[in-house]
Order: structure tokens, then sequence, then C-alpha cells
């Protein structure tokens, strides 16, 4: 555990520094992102990580194996075929699967880091968040869907600047990651729905029908997700678990701090897509992988919440003229505290992650 601790040690030690100007901003999400890639990147990949330590070890190896035209054939999947083509690259140029690793670390790394400097207003709430939601644990097993949430990062940016071409050719990029990322698609035509009064009607009308239909909505996405499979049940399954109530928290805050306005734009994209996220979370009690579609939307929260506390829009809150100042300065620290010690308790009770070796360590 003491790398884990040294990290976030580090990282509250250099935003307490880097306070201030824009210019300490993107210092302080270099530096942050620095420290994050040298645990993430360099890390010991036969120790570290779920999916890392087995099924993507030996996927490299057979992947090295084959030639490029069997992989632009399909031979080794109908899907995911970039994620293969670029383990083909890696091993042709002689490089190792800890090299891999180290590549899709940096790209992930980096399209976090930009996605931060340009929309979080305080970088380690989000860093401390992308811990406490434990996408940090996610990013060091799940590879596929690490490529693909990065690319999803790039075209959230196409979202804010109304580039639908851009966009759908990202979103077409992550699919071939990992394909069921396509369900981020219709997010750019999501967007032009902008969330007023009526936006918690729905998702409270949209959760009651997800209940309601939970059957046959599993079905429907198992057919979707897996391309078929037999007849499948909610029935005794747990409907709302930790992870979706969370999620319900984040919103009903948002709701509370502060109400999204018509010059508010990504505020207004980013609270749809955490309604969207809650939906497909009630379907993790069947199976995790519905984790996997809501995260596509739901990693946008490491900068949605600093955006619900953020004081430089007070004056657009819903409760700003009763709440004191106190409440804004506390309430986002309290947030980053449990995601910090989630972070923590997860990793100390999962074998998987401890104890933590580099790559030059036996």
């Amino acid at each position: 555990m003491t790398v884990y601790y040294l990290l976030i040690t580090l990282l509250l030690f250099t935003a307490a520094v880097m306070r201030g100007s824009q210019a300490k901003k993107k210092a302080y999400v270099i530096v942050a992102c620095v420290l994050i890639y040298v645990v993430y990147g360099l890390r010991n990949t036969y120790y570290i990580g779920v999916d890392s330590r087995y099924g993507y070890v030996r996927a490299f190896n057979e992947v090295a194996q084959m030639s490029w035209e069997q992989l632009l054939r399909g031979e080794r999947g109908e899907f995911n075929s970039a994620f293969f083509l670029v383990m083909k690259a890696v091993s042709y140029s002689g490089g190792s699967y800890q090299l891999f690793v180290s590549l899709e670390a940096l790209f992930v790394t980096v399209c976090l880091g930009r996605m931060l400097y340009q929309y979080s207003p305080s970088p380690i709430q989000s860093i401390c968040y992308h811990f406490g939601l434990l996408f940090f644990v996610f990013h060091l097993s799940a590879l596929k869907q690490s490529f693909a949430m990065g690319f999803l990062m790039l075209a959230f940016d196409q979202i804010v600047k109304r580039r639908p071409i851009r966009f759908i050719l990202l979103v077409l990029i992550a699919a071939q990651f990992h394909f069921p990322s396509l369900v981020f698609l219709p997010a750019y035509w999501i967007t032009l729905f902008r969330p007023g009064k009526s936006f918690l009607i729905v998702l409270g009308a949209g959760l009651l029908l997800t209940y309601i239909f939970r059957n046959q909505l599993l079905n429907l996405m198992l057919d979707s997700y897996k391309g078929g499979e037999a007849e499948a049940s909610m029935e005794g399954v747990t409907f709302l678990r930790t992870k979706s109530i969370i999620m319900i928290v984040i919103v009903a805050s948002a709701v509370i701090f502060r109400r999204p306005s018509a010059d508010d734009r990504v505020y207004g994209y980013l609270l749809e897509f955490m309604g969207i996220a809650i939906l497909f979370q009630t379907f993790c009690g069947y199976s995790n992988n519905f984790e996997r579609l809501a995260d596509y939307y739901f990693q946008f929260a490491v900068i949605f919440i600093p955006m619900v506390f953020d004081r430089n829009q007070e004056r657009q809150t819903l409760l700003a003229w009763r709440i004191k100042d106190a409440t804004f300065t506390v309430a986002p620290y309290l947030f980053c505290g449990y995601g910090i010690y989630r972070w923590l308790i997860t990793l100390s009770t999962d074998y998987h992650y401890v104890p933590f070796k580099f790559f030059f360590q036996n």
C-alpha cells in the first residue's frame, strides 16, 4: 500500500502548492498525470491488475504469432480489432506486453489530463473522484474499455464544440477497441435537449419504467451486448446497488446546489449523462458488464461533481442565497475524503492490487 499512500500524498501536496492561476492549474494537471502514469503505466503487470495478469497477456502472445492478414480478416475476433492491431504493432516492433500496457496507460492518462484541464474547475477534486469512484482501479485491469474511454473523452470535446462528424468518428474508433462503447453514440443528440425542471421527472419516470420492464430491457441489452443469450431475469436481484445510489446522490446534489441554466451548456450535458448512467447501472446486479456501459457516461462525473460545488457559478445555484460560503468549501472535500477512503479500502481488500510492484521489481 506504500506506493498508493505516497501517490495520494504527493497529489495533495502539489495541489496545495500549485493553487491560483490558470498556469498553475495546467502545471498541476501535468504533474498529477505524470504521477498517476508512473504508478499506472510502470506497474508490474504480473502482480497488479486482474485482466492484465491473465487474458490480455495470453492475447498478446497469441496476436504476436498471427499475421497482419489474419488480424485484418478478424480471425482473432470480429470486434475490438483495433485493440489487437495495436498489440500486433507493439509486438512486431519488438516490444513486450509491458510496453503495450505502458503505451495504453500513457494514452488514457493524457486524455484524462486534457479533459481535467479543459473542463474541471478543481483538478484536485477531479483526481480524488477518479480514485474514489474507482476509475483508477478499473484502468489497471480493463485495457480494452480504458482505450475506448480515452477516445470518448476526446469525443466529449466534439460535443461541446458541436462537431458531429468528428464525434461520430471518435466513437467509431472507440468501438474498434471495445464494441459496447457504441452506447455513447446517442450522446451528441441527447445533449440537444436542455435539462430543465422536467429533468428529474423524466429521470424518475425512466427509473420507474426501467424497474417495471427490467427483464425485457435486460434481454434486449443482452441481445445487443452479447449477440444473443438465453432468457434472463432480474427477479430477486438488488435493483439499486451502492454505485447506483452514489449516482442518485450526485444528481440530487446537482439539482440542490446548482440548477443548470441556458448558458451553462457543459454542466447540462453532464447532468444528462449522469441520468443515463443511473439507468444502465441498475442492471449491474445481474452482470457487471452493464457497469461498463454505465461508466462510458459516468466517467465524466470526475469533472461534473466539482462543477456542482463551483463557487464561481454560485449565482446560478438554486439555494445559493440560503447556503453559506462554508458549505461550498466543506462539502466537496467531504466528498473527496470519502472518495479517497473508498479507494484505499478497496485496494486493501483486493489482492490483485497489493503489494504494488513496478515492472523492474520481481
